[in-house]
């Protein structure tokens, strides 16, 4: 810890994207993908790749704020979204060991005005591992209208109260925004602390991240990084007005030298111990690919830890790979900026074949953002052109038939047909989206033009392919019965 400690510290005085050593290789392939995806503009940000106790690469780039053009550098602070969910996960698993809480301890314990009878069904351990049944008070009619004055758990608190649970407890799965906030909550009645202080106390000081603030998107912060979404004029629009409320549930400011931090200390057990750690990172719920606050994931056999964020303007990944010692932490001040370019530097880790991504890639990614967005007519120019090219870019003449379909732009429904018969014609077996796909889209297609016999003879084909397609299989049912209720 020792060592990372002192240097980040030459690194920051001394900026170096390769470290020479035993990761050299690494940080070759990590400095090839990271300088293509920021020569597209497909990346802005700060990248750190750690071997161990050893940083194999460490480097930044793009704009901070671009009205200024402030570069970004190795201790510039992001806004990392839900990675603070990891952050919340830590701090109620501190207060299991410190004997203020137990995971199968009820809601009702700790916030006894919850409106809802689950309150004493509900336990922690579902709230961490997204079980619990609460939705995401960000779909509250009135959040949006009232964001910029929600700055506290408090704040947060009347919107969860507002919406009724979506399913029973422990039921399934459904990631849930309030569960996080609610965990809030719980953390500050039974530590006695607001949870800003109790990260502070806790989990910053411990792990020498001075660096990192719970702050809103108006605060002052040292070296902070201004978020940006493209817009399909070309140019970015700032997203300080845009970004949810920092909370038990995300909206940590932070550096990714701090989050190296905060990835030693809890290794090194300076912020739970061992048996802790090993609980929180394995998962118990209704889904295997989420532990207690943390996603999990094989990679060739490597199992993953860590956790993702995104909103307007801003997208972060953090990973561990215990088993090997690797840490990757992206941050970007870039909608799409981090999830992809960290998708290949993991591959490039453990020697799979990796994308350095071209021309054709940037733009096509550009499209699924403004589709995202709202911007239908701009991402289809984009697809429409990719799809029409020599070579047919396969997932744009894909994408362009789904957003004929979808009625995002002018009901086009046998332009779709056709763009969707080229996909078949050209994609092969291993084809994503898969050639199943496309004769369900084309089934859809078909059932919109009033087509009943093509269509059920895609959805057929469809299930041919892939049997096991539960959306295609209820396609075909729903179309059997509206058949038959017609006299069909």
């Amino acid at each position: 810890m020792k060592y990372v400690s002192l240097l980040l510290a030459t690194l920051l005085a001394n900026p170096s994207p390769v470290l020479a050593g035993d990761g050299e290789v690494q940080a070759q392939a990590v400095e090839a993908l990271v300088k293509r995806h920021a020569e597209l503009d497909m990346f802005s940000g700060t990248v750190i790749v750690a071997d161990h106790d050893k940083i194999v690469y460490a480097n930044a780039f793009g704009q901070a704020n671009k009205d200024h053009r402030v570069p970004n550098r190795l201790d510039t602070s992001y806004n990392i979204g839900s990675i603070g969910k990891t952050f919340t996960a830590v701090a109620i698993m501190q207060l299991v060991e410190a004997g203020k809480l137990r995971l199968d301890d009820r809601l009702a314990r700790f916030l006894p005005d919850f409106p809802f009878p689950e309150k004493d069904t509900i336990t922690i351990q579902q709230l961490l591992n997204h079980s619990s049944g609460l939705g995401d008070y960000m779909e509250h009619a009135d959040y949006k209208r009232t964001m910029s004055g929600v700055d506290t758990i408090a704040d947060i608190l009347p919107l969860i109260y507002a919406q009724t649970p979506l399913f029973a407890p422990g039921e399934r799965f459904g990631y849930s925004n309030s569960g996080m906030v609610v965990l809030g909550a719980i953390i500050e009645t039974a530590s006695g602390m607001s949870y800003p202080g109790y990260l502070q106390r806790h989990v910053f000081g411990p792990a020498g991240m001075n660096d990192s603030h719970l702050a809103q998107e108006d605060d002052v912060l040292a070296n902070r990084s201004i978020g940006y979404t493209i817009k399909p004029d070309g140019g970015y629009r700032a997203n300080v007005r845009e970004i949810m409320a920092a909370s038990a549930d995300g909206g940590l400011h932070t550096t990714a030298p701090d989050l190296l931090r905060f990835d030693q200390a809890l290794n090194g057990n300076a912020l739970l111990r061992a048996d802790s750690r090993q609980q929180m990172l394995t998962p118990v719920g209704p889904v295997p690919f989420y532990a207690s606050g943390w996603f999990t994931k094989r990679v060739d056999g490597h199992l993953a830890v860590g956790h993702g964020g995104g909103a307007p303007g801003i997208n972060a990944e953090f990973r561990r790979y215990p088993d090997d010692g690797y840490a990757v932490i992206v941050l970007s001040n870039y909608d799409r900026g981090a999830t992809p370019l960290a998708d290949e530097i993991e591959k490039s880790l453990f020697g799979l074949p990796y994308r350095l991504p071209t021309r054709i890639d940037a733009d096509y990614a550009r499209a699924e953002q403004f589709i995202e967005q709202g911007h239908a007519t701009a991402a289809l120019s984009i697809l429409d052109r990719l799809a029409s090219a020599e070579q047919p870019h396969l997932p744009s003449l894909y994408a362009g038939a789904k957003l004929r379909i979808g009625g995002k732009v002018e009901v086009e429904v046998e332009q779709a047909v056709t763009a969707l018969t080229r996909y078949i014609e050209l994609a092969g077996s291993d084809a994503q989206p898969s050639r199943a796909a496309a004769w369900w889209r084309k089934g859809n297609a078909h059932e919109l033009l009033g087509k009943t016999a093509e269509s059920r003879t895609s959805y057929e084909e469809s299930l041919r392919l892939d049997p096991g397609d539960e959306d295609v299989r209820q396609s075909l049912e729903k179309l059997t019965r509206k058949n038959r209720d017609s006299g069909r």
